[in-house]
């Protein structure tokens, strides 16, 4: 199976210079808690989570009108092609404690694949070593706090 088989392809995105408060009135419409962030010509810049806003904004007291590239996630970033091998990004997903994965297209964005998706397309077991290694980072990060 290909990522083109099961990524979402609508795919709700910023421009690196919109203000983190559009990224998150579109997360709330949208009810979506990670929004790829593009360049002018389209790239993928980056992404931005409800995470990223309550830690990079919220609680470090900046204004609504902060560009979304200053407080967007850069390093790290999972990406993937349509025609990759979709258990290949399954892993990839697993060994880096990432619960998405950018779907990218010369460069362009054309779909998102989540934790969720890999649920329904490889069953219970590829999902909870992932879900058990999302859970590992997100303690990890208690810990450091």
């Amino acid at each position: 199976m290909r990522c083109k088989d099961v990524m979402t392809t609508l795919v709700f995105r910023c421009h690196e210079d919109d203000p983190v408060q559009k990224a998150a009135r579109l997360m709330l419409e949208e009810e979506v808690g990670f929004i790829p962030i593009t360049t002018g010509s389209g790239r993928l810049a980056g992404v931005i989570t409800d995470r990223d806003l309550a830690l990079r904004v919220l609680a470090e007291g900046k204004p609504a009108n902060t560009p979304v590239c200053s407080v967007m996630s850069m390093e790290g970033l999972l990406t993937c092609r349509p025609d990759d091998d979709l258990r290949m990004v399954a892993r990839r997903m697993e060994d880096e404690q990432k619960g998405r994965a950018v779907v990218v297209e010369s460069g362009q964005v054309v779909g998102v694949i989540s934790a969720a998706d890999l649920a329904v397309i490889e069953g219970p077991r590829r999902a909870g070593l992932l879900m058990r290694a999302l859970a590992h980072r997100e303690s990890a990060s208690l810990v450091r706090s």
